[in-house]
């Protein structure tokens, strides 16, 4: 088992009172598999993404729970010790890169950062390593890319760079926030495409946050269903997708 969360809870305290954004939240991810974090907005999707990284908001606090990272629980973990699991062993990409993405440092540098944080490579190879890194998410001209800055390049352009950063740790996690929302439909399934492609490749493990349940059932393998911070179902892809038992579930389903 690579991740395993158990009873994450996560309390917002608002002019002085507690509410819950996550109750007691539980699933597990496997090695080399993908799971569909699905709900609809103000399920609880994206804070529970954040908080296996420590990257909660100010505001929002973890109550109670575990995130164990191969049996090895994160939320134990210091601040700097958490700095070293993020990229390396964990990596996010983000819901928007324009806003991810630093506008001041072309997409080369920020890519080359994660090295220079996780790797030990001299100069010249990380260089080399951040266009091998652009072509194998699909940039078929990397050398151009590397030196672009990020409002430079159009959406689905920008979306496979936040891969090829997400990507340059060689984590074993890969949390995908809404990838696709801001792109138009044609750009939408080659990057789907890409993350099955890149699974397989790199036999890494994907967190799936979305409403798209097209998405989902191209590439996922489990399904867990959030609603007002509580998993209401979970389960194979296959199975939930095709006889849903919880009302909710269904409802997303007719919706989509």
């Amino acid at each position: 088992m690579l991740l395993q969360i158990k009873n994450l809870t996560v309390g917002l305290n608002d002019q002085h009172q507690r509410r819950a954004i996550l109750d007691a939240v539980s699933f597990d991810i496997q090695t080399q598999s993908i799971v569909g974090l699905v709900g609809g907005s103000g399920s609880g999707k994206t804070t529970t993404g954040l908080a296996i990284l420590g990257l909660l908001s100010s505001g929002l606090e973890i109550e109670r729970g575990e995130i164990l990272l191969n049996n090895q629980d994160l939320l134990k973990y210091s601040a700097a010790a958490l700095q070293q699991i993020r990229g390396k062993k964990i990596a996010m990409i983000f819901q928007e890169p324009l806003t991810a993405f630093n506008p001041v440092f072309t997409i080369g540098y920020q890519i080359e950062e994660v090295l220079m944080l996780h790797d030990r490579l001299e100069s010249i190879a990380r260089k080399k390593k951040v266009i091998e890194i652009l072509s194998q998410v699909g940039i078929k001209q990397p050398e151009r890319i590397k030196e672009s800055y990020p409002h430079q390049l159009s959406g689905g352009l920008r979306q496979r760079a936040m891969i090829a950063h997400a990507l340059a740790g060689e984590p074993e996690l890969l949390i995908a926030d809404e990838p696709t929302s801001n792109l138009d439909v044609t750009v939408q399934a080659k990057i789907i495409e890409l993350f099955k492609a890149i699974q397989l490749k790199n036999k890494l493990s994907i967190l799936l946050i979305t409403h798209d349940l097209g998405m989902v059932g191209h590439l996922a393998d489990e399904i867990v269903v959030l609603r007002k911070g509580k998993v209401v179902e979970k389960g194979p892809c296959h199975q939930i997708l095709k006889t849903p038992q919880e009302s909710y579930t269904q409802e997303l389903l007719k919706a989509f």
